[in-house]
């Protein structure tokens, strides 16, 4: 499967590039605060797309970190899976991609999500920004 990934070019090799995974670190910090905003006004979908982009950020700062860039959400979750070692991001990347397949839902075809739902989802948000910060920390 990974494999398929580098030869579809859904995953590329590249320099590993600071820079890069700090600016994703940032992203990430961004969309989460988004994502609570909009759940203090009611907006839920809005602030589930958010929370996801807030973990999409936070996975491709590790990516970054392999040397590895991205042209999907699938492989990028797969091949992160892979080859992290952490049992807790390893945990939250599942989490994650039950998350990447409600987005789509929603952003796609309409799908609801109730507030529960993005409460739960912001934890989990935070869980995976803070513990990708101290994997990382090292490097940035």
């Amino acid at each position: 499967m990974i494999d398929d990934c580098f030869d579809r070019g859904l995953l590329r090799k590249s320099v590993v590039s600071q820079n890069k995974i700090i600016n994703s670190l940032k992203l990430s910090e961004k969309f989460l605060k988004s994502a609570k905003a909009n759940l203090e006004i009611g907006e839920y979908e809005m602030s589930f797309i958010a929370l996801y982009s807030s973990m999409f950020h936070s996975a491709r700062a590790l990516l970054f970190s392999k040397g590895v860039t991205e042209r999907s959400h699938k492989c990028m979750i797969d091949y992160l899976l892979k080859e992290i070692n952490n049992q807790e991001i390893v945990d939250i990347l599942e989490v994650m991609d039950s998350y990447r397949i409600m987005r789509h839902k929603v952003q796609y075809v309409g799908s609801l999500v109730s507030k529960s739902d993005v409460e739960e989802g912001i934890r989990d948000a935070e869980r995976l920004l803070k513990v990708v910060r101290k994997e990382l920390k090292s490097i940035y």
